[in-house]
């Protein structure tokens, strides 16, 4: 009797168990985490789950299905969350798990187009020794990201990678950070590095279309590379900072590139991405947000 009656407290103590762990998050269905979409202008995403006061350091990446969502917050420390699309209910936001047991930095989190890489920069060691924030990558099995590699030391030694996109050719492209001021534009520039033989090659600016004596940083590019948006930051021209789009014309140069969205600092943000299917713009500005990404196709040339 005594044995049955043990038995049914523990199966009560883990259905109660369970039942707290369902209810104290929200159940969340459908599309970027069951949100309504913004129709016009920017809306916070995901409010008190992905956009927090514990701080938005990156955009959001998104896998191309749309079933999993991943982000940086900054708690303690800055690391990679996320949350999936499981049995029709998103699950509780958590860590990564690659980045969840070390104290070392996460951010910058990039999905490429066909879902295979997971792209990030960390302070983790291995990849070359200086003590900052390096590109590192993971691929997928069925099991989920396997044990993260560093991409080659040609990017590895730039001095800042904040923050990261890669095309569908693999083309990787970053903020280069010209701490001598000797370079084509400003301290931030937008560099690329191309993938030869598995290996990326000198990262190389991108050119005065793009780069100017002011900061741009934060790309992200097109998978077919037809378009670049990046932000711009001017300290003395408020009305030059803000997300910035350049699209490629016909014979394969950058545009000057035009404002998408800003002209003051309280506009436009950081870290601006294009969710996989190609409707929203997704940056953080004091949290993250989300807008309709018509500007791409209005603005084009």
């Amino acid at each position: 009797m005594k044995k049955q009656i043990l038995i049914t407290t523990l199966i009560l103590s883990t259905v109660i168990c369970i039942n707290a762990q369902n209810t104290d998050f929200p159940k969340l269905t459908g599309p970027y985490l069951g949100q309504t979409p913004p129709l016009s202008k920017p809306l916070l995403f995901a409010p008190g789950i992905v956009s927090t006061n514990a701080g938005n350091h990156s955009s959001a990446a998104i896998s191309p299905d749309g079933k999993e969502i991943y982000w940086t917050m900054v708690k303690n420390i800055r690391k990679i969350w996320f949350t999936k699309l499981e049995n029709g209910k998103w699950t509780k936001p958590k860590i990564l798990p690659f980045c969840k047991s070390d104290s070392y930095k996460y951010d910058n989190p990039f999905i490429t187009s066909d879902g295979k890489k997971f792209f990030f920069t960390s302070t983790r060691p291995g990849a070359v020794s200086q003590e900052k924030e390096t590109i590192w990558y993971a691929e997928r099995d069925s099991s989920g990201w396997l044990g993260p590699k560093p991409v080659g030391k040609e990017v590895n030694e730039v001095p800042l990678h904040w923050s990261i996109s890669v095309s569908d050719s693999g083309t990787l492209y970053f903020q280069f950070q010209d701490v001598s001021g000797k370079g084509l534009g400003g301290i931030g520039d937008i560099y690329y590095s191309k993938l030869i033989n598995d290996m990326y090659t000198k990262p190389v600016s991108m050119g005065s279309a793009i780069n100017t004596p002011v900061t741009e940083t934060c790309p992200y590019i097109a998978p077919d590379e037809s378009y670049i948006i990046f932000t711009r930051f001017d300290q003395t021209n408020p009305k030059n900072t803000g997300i910035f789009i350049s699209y490629r014309d016909k014979l394969g140069n950058w545009l000057p590139a035009v404002m998408a969205e800003g002209g003051t600092r309280e506009k436009g943000g950081l870290s601006p991405r294009i969710s996989p299917d190609g409707k929203y713009l997704f940056y953080v500005n004091g949290g993250m947000w989300w807008m309709p990404a018509a500007f791409i196709e209005e603005l084009r040339p």
